[in-house]
């Protein structure tokens, strides 16, 4: 349930619920502009800001994700692809060093 919630439910309804809230926000400071016969902050007429500091947040947390739950332990060696009895044995992290001829250390 958890992952039909993060990766079908919160994707569709987070962008709406920030729409609906940006709408209620400019709405209202429209509003007390009006009333009070002065025009309205540029904030509140252009959506830009918003969108900029909306972006850099999602950015930021898809990086630090990413970061934190993804990759190969720190120091564990890479070997590179190459060609062995010729066919391309693929490069990867492998336990074995610089020595071992692909991901599994073979």
């Amino acid at each position: 349930m958890l992952r039909i919630f993060l990766t079908v439910i919160l994707p569709l309804v987070l962008p709406t619920a920030g729409y609906a809230l940006y709408v209620l926000v400019v709405e209202r400071r429209r509003r007390e502009a009006e009333e009070a016969h002065s025009p309205a902050p540029w904030w509140a007429t252009a959506p830009w800001p918003w969108l900029v500091f909306a972006g850099v947040a999602a950015m930021a947390v898809t990086l630090g994700s990413v970061a934190m739950t993804s990759g190969v332990p720190p120091h564990t060696p890479y070997t590179p692809a190459h060609v062995e009895d010729g066919r391309v044995v693929g490069g990867g992290a492998s336990g074995s060093g610089p020595s071992g001829s692909g991901p599994s250390g073979n």
